[in-house]
């Protein structure tokens, strides 16, 4: 996936994985989204948290559904965020947040379906 953010750390445990992430100013999915007040779109955030499903988890690629997903801040060119990854790999589903040291920016589930 193009446009992956920047990595500057990377937790890993048995039960989740935290990625502190960097969302360059320049990068490519800022590009007309919006063009006065530039956010990463949702549909990224989502994409993101597929990609490193895959990368670190194995799940995936194909998503059956999503559920509570919910866009609480607007994420920002410059952005310094954590990125934590909760895998339930018996359901094939994982839990996503996007957080700083005060706030969500975004969360939701991931299923990823039995895997057929």
């Amino acid at each position: 996936m193009n446009g992956l953010p920047k990595i500057l750390a990377e937790r890993r445990a048995q039960a989740h994985t935290e990625l502190d992430i960097e969302v360059p100013e320049d990068n490519p999915w800022f590009e007309g989204h919006f063009p006065v007040f530039a956010i990463l779109p949702g549909v990224v955030q989502i994409g993101w948290a597929v990609h490193y499903a895959g990368t670190l988890h194995g799940l995936g690629p194909a998503v059956s559904s999503l559920d509570q997903i919910k866009f609480r801040r607007p994420i920002l060119p410059g952005a310094r965020l954590t990125l934590h990854l909760k895998p339930d790999l018996r359901a094939r589903k994982l839990r996503y947040e996007y957080c700083d040291a005060q706030t969500s920016y975004s969360s939701g589930t991931l299923n990823f379906g039995n895997g057929a």
